[in-house]
């Protein structure tokens, strides 16, 4: 009798299985742009963006984030990192401060708050015109739908361009071209053991 009890203790406290439970957090891209400075490579033109990441699922969620962009020059992609000579002076001509991935890693993010990041992605290739910039984690990559547990990987892809001709490239500004939802594996069934 005492072990009905407590089974059906537990099961009124036990999360519905068969509800859909995703949460998603929203991102918006600042500025992308160049810095020409003495950064941790070494002189020369360095890459950075500045994101906000809101929290609008209704709890409170961790911000647990990767970053990194794609180029249209073979071979060549860049991590999202914080180079901590590109983040003061990005702070001190912005006139504001950024936290980094690591900083944001740390602490959970409450429903209803925001949190302002700076990636920066080290010596930026002269050659590169496109700038595929992926940030992963803004989506639940494990989650339940009608009473299945499903796993997908999906990034929010900000395509960045470079206008201007071949010459001082450290000057040409970079423009958000376009924002979408990309699916790097489709969903798969987790299976219980």
């Amino acid at each position: 009798m005492r072990l009905a009890l407590v089974f059906a203790a537990l099961c009124a406290f036990a999360p519905d299985l068969s509800a859909d439970v995703r949460w998603q957090l929203d991102a918006s891209l600042g500025k992308v742009g160049v810095l020409t400075t003495k950064g941790v490579e070494g002189p020369g033109t360095y890459a950075y963006m500045t994101l906000t990441v809101t929290n609008r699922s209704g709890k409170e969620l961790p911000v647990s984030l990767g970053v990194w962009a794609g180029t249209d020059v073979a071979k060549r992609t860049y991590r999202g990192t914080i180079d901590p000579v590109v983040k003061a002076e990005v702070e001190r001509r912005m006139g504001k401060k950024f936290k980094t991935l690591s900083e944001a890693r740390a602490e959970k993010l409450a429903d209803g708050a925001s949190v302002e990041l700076l990636v920066t992605f080290g010596k930026i290739d002269p050659n590169v015109d496109v700038l595929d910039i992926h940030v992963q984690g803004l989506v639940d990559r494990v989650y339940r739908d009608r009473g299945k547990t499903w796993v997908e990987d999906k990034v929010l892809l900000f395509k960045v361009t470079r206008f201007g001709d071949e010459f001082d490239r450290q000057q040409d500004m970079l423009r958000v071209k376009s924002t979408k939802w990309v699916v790097l594996a489709p969903a798969a069934e987790l299976k219980r053991a």
